[in-house]
């Protein structure tokens, strides 16, 4: 049981000198998934905890990585497409399918990501959201700001 009360300064000094004792064993990529899905990976488990994904978490992991990916490969596709080619019924065929392509991708990827609780609103309390937001372009009450500003 913890000791009650205020901690000591010679306490306080020697956990100050020995540090929190934390080891972090986080969750490695799967050596099968591409280099950009690698970054991908690194990028959202390094975001969170150490403790927050775990061996059964590797498969929603990878395949969200790999939407990831493949909206953006879409989406250079999208951007390099010619304007010209939309003229042609064959054309804009193709940039249609893209595009639901895409958006096929960026649906799975954030369905998966709302499942894995990696969404903001998911990362975020609800009771301190709309606070925070309230507060964010006020200083004063409405009735102490001046006609000048």
């Amino acid at each position: 049981m913890a000791q009650r009360g205020r901690k000591s300064a010679a306490q306080i000094a020697v956990a100050a000198q020995v540090g929190p004792i934390t080891h972090e064993n986080r969750l490695i990529p799967s050596a099968h998934l591409s280099d950009a899905e690698q970054v991908v990976w690194a990028r959202l488990v390094n975001d969170h905890p150490a403790s927050a994904f775990t061996e059964t978490h590797r498969d929603m992991l990878e395949l969200y990585c790999q939407h990831i990916i493949q909206a953006q490969v879409l989406t250079d596709e999208i951007q390099a497409f010619d304007r010209a080619w939309l003229a042609d019924d064959d054309g804009l065929k193709r940039y249609d399918r893209m595009l639901t392509m895409r958006e096929r991708e960026v649906r799975s990827a954030s369905s998966l990501a709302t499942r894995l609780r990696i969404t903001r609103q998911a990362t975020t309390d609800p009771k301190t959201v709309g606070r925070a937001n309230s507060s964010v372009g006020r200083s004063r009450k409405p009735w102490e700001m001046t006609i000048d500003g």
